[in-house]
């Protein structure tokens, strides 16, 4: 059952992302069919062995609790508690209590409703993750995926930024001409499904070179009469990793590319500090030279240039992120604690746009602000500090494990979340829906591999000894 189950997580995954990342209703309805369908699946499963248990965390539930009573109606006395702008919105026979005297914090509660069933399949697929992974198969059908996904799609988007092909599948572009956006409309949501497939290809290397290196703690890695398989492995990974970055490259999103270094850096600092050998670290900086090297010789031309607007005269302002971020915050300032409703954002920012009026603006392009305007500080809390949280664990679960298969998913894991939280920093990766499943499914696996195998088994070594003394006890007391 658990590879059907793996399967379905995983066609729900590559389905959204060939449908242009999901953004469609039709798309993302079946995403969600899909995703719920699994879950259900899986607790007839439990339920028929006796015993439900899924690996849900408290977190994420207060989170889904919280837009739950966004869309709830409540008294008008109450919302003008906890909002008093959403109060003073109302006409005022509502104010007056002349009219309705039950109302909702959100300010468009149809737009909370559809968030939130996205926002449920989002957590279904972190439960289905962190409930299918298990590090003592020493494999996984979920992480294979990602990396193919991401694979097929830089190669993709390759082809596209190489050959000038201004086509997805048979769809004609009209926006982005000239850059790699596989399947994706907009080259950034590109962008971050590759960053977040990239660190477990990097993570691969690792693995296949600590094979390579015999550095395995259990055993020697075995070699072949013939070819050095170990060494084919790690060039079969380095190549991997060189079609993912250049997918990236070619995407021109200056936030992904900053994003995937960093991420990529950071995990070379790790893995530098765990293996303490130079060869490691000198071979990856050979490779990421390399990589720019080979980009320089076929062309980044547009790469460059991309980048060299930043510093024309009044990029930012006329660029719009800053302006929208700017009026974003008045909004944050008037809705300060449970905020205008989640998916709201568009609805919510024409009251406050002061540029680009002309245009309807759906998102501010900061995933930390729309998520502060939509469910206010306490939604912000709720949200990002255990991701940050459960990203430390990672970091440290990385440094401390002793099982090389689970330490390398847990370098991936840790970093595909450093590189779409630092590419959250100018972009909305995470309200295109394939993109935010990738990402769920991310933390799903780094939540079991950091937190309930390792808590598993710190139990059973703090338990072991109490009970070999017990043992022993039982042992003297026969012998007396």
């Amino acid at each position: 059952m658990k590879r059907v189950l793996e399967i379905i997580l995983g066609t729900a995954i590559v389905g959204g992302a060939i449908a242009f990342g999901g953004v469609q209703p039709l798309a993302y309805s079946l995403m969600e069919v899909a995703i719920f369908t699994a879950v259900l699946l899986a607790l007839i499963q439990q339920a028929r062995s006796g015993q439900i248990k899924f690996p849900l965390p408290l977190w994420p539930a207060l989170f889904v609790l919280l837009v739950t009573f966004q869309i709830l109606p409540l008294p008008a006395w109450l919302v003008r508690v906890l909002s008093p702008k959403r109060f003073l919105s109302l006409p005022l026979a509502a104010q007056s209590g002349s009219g309705p005297s039950w109302i909702t914090l959100s300010i468009y509660p149809h737009d909370t409703e559809v968030a939130l069933l996205k926002l449920l399949a989002y957590l279904g697929v972190f439960l289905l993750a962190a409930y299918l992974f298990d590090s003592g198969t020493r494999k996984s059908l979920l992480v294979r995926i990602l990396i193919g996904l991401g694979c097929a799609e830089a190669i993709y988007g390759t082809f596209q930024y190489l050959t000038h092909t201004e086509k997805i599948l048979w769809y004609k572009k009209i926006y982005y001409l000239g850059l790699a956006t596989g399947t994706y409309i907009n080259h950034n949501h590109f962008a971050g499904l590759l960053e977040m497939a990239g660190p477990f290809v990097v993570a691969s290397v690792y693995g296949a070179y600590q094979y390579h290196a015999g550095q395995d703690s259990r055993r020697r890695p075995r070699r072949s009469s013939g070819a050095d398989v170990p060494a084919a492995r790690l060039l079969f990974w380095a190549f991997l990793m060189l079609i993912i970055v250049m997918g990236v490259i070619f995407s021109v999103s200056r936030g992904g590319i900053i994003a995937t270094l960093l991420s990529i850096m950071f995990m070379g600092l790790l893995t530098a500090f765990r293996t303490r050998r130079k060869a490691w670290v000198t071979g990856l900086l050979v490779f990421l030279l390399c990589m720019v090297g080979y980009g320089v010789w076929i062309g980044l031309g547009p790469v460059i240039g991309r980048f060299e607007e930043i510093r024309e005269t009044n990029y930012l302002q006329m660029e719009g992120r800053l302006s929208f971020w700017r009026d974003s915050y008045r909004i944050i300032t008037e809705y300060p604690l449970t905020g205008t409703g989640w998916g709201t954002f568009g609805v919510a920012f024409r009251g406050y746009q002061s540029t680009w009026v002309d245009t309807f603006v759906d998102h501010p392009h900061n995933d930390y602000i729309e998520v502060a305007t939509d469910t206010g500080l306490v939604g912000a809390v709720l949200l990002w500090v255990p991701i940050l949280f459960l990203f430390g664990k990672m970091v440290y679960s990385f440094a401390t494990d002793y099982r090389r298969f689970r330490s390398v998913v847990t370098l991936g894991c840790a970093g595909s979340t450093l590189a779409l939280l630092l590419h959250s920093l100018t972009d909305f990766n995470l309200q295109i829906p394939a993109n935010a499943m990738v990402f769920a499914m991310v933390l799903g696996i780094g939540y079991k591999a950091s937190c309930l195998e390792r808590k598993g088994e710190d139990a059973a070594k703090v338990q072991a000894p109490a009970r070999a003394a017990k043992e022993f006890a039982r042992q003297v007391r026969g012998f007396v």
